[in-house]
């Protein structure tokens, strides 16, 4: 019996130390980033409460996704496309009514958004109250139980942005079968829509838990009313697909699809994304097409070496394992294809040292 006792007290302090390492490493996620740095507009943060729920409810009224405009009876205007930089954004806001965070904002005076925007968003509102917060890339997953609610929401929105106008016009017909047609796919391959969440780690819980501040949109296009703790078995990380994709001869990359990036392609450019988010560089290449970073993320899925889709099959068993600031970047060392000059520039990264 004495035995078993020291046995469970060495598992029980062997435990708790791994949690306070946890603990610790979550802390290196309340350091600015270059999206979440509010700069000199700080000062509209001054009030801001301590309580994450509270924190997702302000920031969700300071948004409105694009896709959302016309269920919100709202005249469609374009994304602004604008980097989701803290600074900016809280100039945007403070110019527009209420001109502060804490008041009601009507639809018409929000920020036309993004998920990418969006979460960035609350990602800094988080840190900025020292509360570990980091993005993450990946999809919403298993939301299609009500096609009908579904293709009802997007032949509503598409009618109110006037996709494919020109044939609504002249043939609403033809177009309505269109719809049909890309709702139907998209139902038939239980299409994992592109999606940015943003973790928090939970004190209390000892784990990284996922926020959405856009409740709204799963409501609105399928149905499903989720609170801002949004359910894990509504999310697939990037690195799981690339998982799933690589492992299952069964695997169907339309489901993954975005437009005119198929499957593929388009996970890999999100598991990267997502692999740099961690390393505390936000998105690398968005704002720069031209750039390196943009091009190599990019790169087309057909043209990657065997050597790069080893690394990428090493990344996404990393991901996998929750791994510690120190995996991250020991693993970045190592790497002969992921290494970004962008990445080592930023101020904000891990990666990033100072010369001497």
């Amino acid at each position: 019996m004495r035995i078993i006792y020291h046995l469970l007290v060495v598992i029980f302090i062997l435990l708790c130390a791994a949690c306070s390492s946890e603990s610790e490493d979550a802390d290196n996620y309340t350091s600015l980033s270059r999206y979440t740095d509010p700069g000199k507009m700080a000062f509209m943060l001054e009030e801001m409460p301590r309580n994450v729920l509270e924190i997702c409810k302000i920031a969700e009224q300071q948004m409105v996704h694009h896709n959302l405009l016309v269920y919100h009876n709202v005249p469609y205007r374009q994304n602004q496309g604008i980097p989701p930089r803290m600074s900016r954004l809280l100039t945007m806001l403070k110019e527009r009514n209420p001109h502060n965070l804490y008041e009601e904002r009507e639809v018409v005076d929000r920020i036309v958004s993004s998920c990418i925007v969006e979460c960035h968003f609350l990602a800094g509102l988080l840190r900025h109250k020292g509360i570990p917060a980091r993005t993450r890339a990946g999809y919403f997953r298993d939301i299609l139980a009500n096609p009908e609610h579904f293709s009802d929401f997007w032949e509503k929105t598409f009618r109110g942005r006037r996709v494919m106008g020109n044939l609504l016009a002249s043939d609403p017909v033809a177009w309505k079968k269109w719809v049909d047609s890309f709702t139907g796919k998209q139902i038939q391959d239980n299409h994992y829509i592109e999606h940015w969440i943003c973790e928090y780690w939970d004190e209390e819980m000892n784990k990284w838990r996922i926020l959405d501040a856009n409740t709204t949109f799963l409501k609105a296009s399928c149905g499903l009313d989720v609170g801002y703790l949004l359910p894990r078995k509504h999310y697939e990380y990037a690195f799981e697909a690339w998982k799933k994709m690589r492992s299952d001869k069964n695997f169907n990359p339309d489901q993954y699809r975005e437009d005119d990036q198929n499957g593929q392609f388009h996970i890999r450019k999100s598991m990267l994304w997502d692999y740099f988010s961690l390393l505390n560089h936000d998105i690398a290449g968005f704002e720069n097409p031209g750039g390196d970073a943009r091009k190599r993320i990019y790169k087309p899925f057909n043209e990657l070496s065997s050597v790069e889709i080893e690394e990428l099959d090493q990344l996404a068993e990393l991901l996998s394992k929750n791994p510690s600031k120190k995996e991250l970047i020991d693993f970045y060392q190592k790497s002969t294809t992921l290494k970004l000059k962008d990445v080592e520039k930023d101020p904000y990264s891990f990666i990033f040292k100072k010369k001497v």
